[in-house]
């Protein structure tokens, strides 16, 4: 069973998912936002070997610490490739905010909608869900029913589209049409705030 801990990071408190699997001490990281030496202890401490650092996107709250992390444990870090531009340039989205923020690395990887990311004995599917950035994914493990959504979706919302390269349509057609699928008991995980599940979001979620 894949174990998930939350480790919220940075000033804009983005929530830093460590996925493991137990048996192989495998691991990825999802949205290595900020506090790298925190989310490295952790790593230490359980004694994980991580695998991958993946973004949901380019946005600085969720990559300042990618190069930290991948520095000292080597994993590659993956992201879409119309979101690179960010990682290279975060002041595209940063300007004006009043913050100091760091450049990324390109990255090792290029994710594309319909991938599948192995760790352990455990499945991440890329789906591809542009709108908040263009090139925004989510990360779903059908068989612990279980969805990374970033800031696509939030709980009772979606993320916002007025930054650099955001586009409310896409965004509304990314969640309509590509995780609305998603089964009642699948967990969201956001990017930012609390959990929720597919059947609250039918419920209750207005962009659904």
């Amino acid at each position: 069973m894949m174990k998930i801990d939350n480790l919220v990071v940075g000033p804009i408190e983005t929530n830093c998912y460590i996925l493991s699997d137990p048996e192989s001490r495998e691991a990825v990281i999802i949205d290595a936002g900020d506090d790298a030496d925190l989310i490295l202890r952790y790593i230490e401490k359980h004694e994980l070997t991580v695998k991958y650092i993946l973004n949901t996107h380019g946005h600085f709250d969720h990559m300042q610490a990618n190069d930290e992390i991948r520095d000292k444990t080597g994993a590659p870090l993956a992201i879409h490739a119309d979101d690179v531009e960010l990682l290279l340039h975060p002041e595209k989205v940063s300007a004006g905010m009043f913050m100091q923020v760091n450049s990324c690395r390109e990255p090792e990887k290029i994710l594309h909608n319909g991938d599948v990311i192995f760790f352990g004995g455990c499945q991440l599917q890329v789906i591809y869900t542009p709108g908040h950035t263009r090139g925004g994914c989510c990360f779903y493990e059908a068989k612990e029913k279980a969805c990374f959504t970033g800031d696509t979706l939030f709980r009772g919302s979606v993320g916002r589209t007025d930054l650099y390269g955001g586009n409310m349509a896409a965004l509304r057609n990314s969640v309509k049409e590509r995780l609305s699928i998603l089964p009642d008991d699948v967990t969201i995980y956001p990017g930012h705030g609390p959990e929720s599940d597919m059947a609250f979001e039918r419920r209750a979620n207005p962009y659904l």
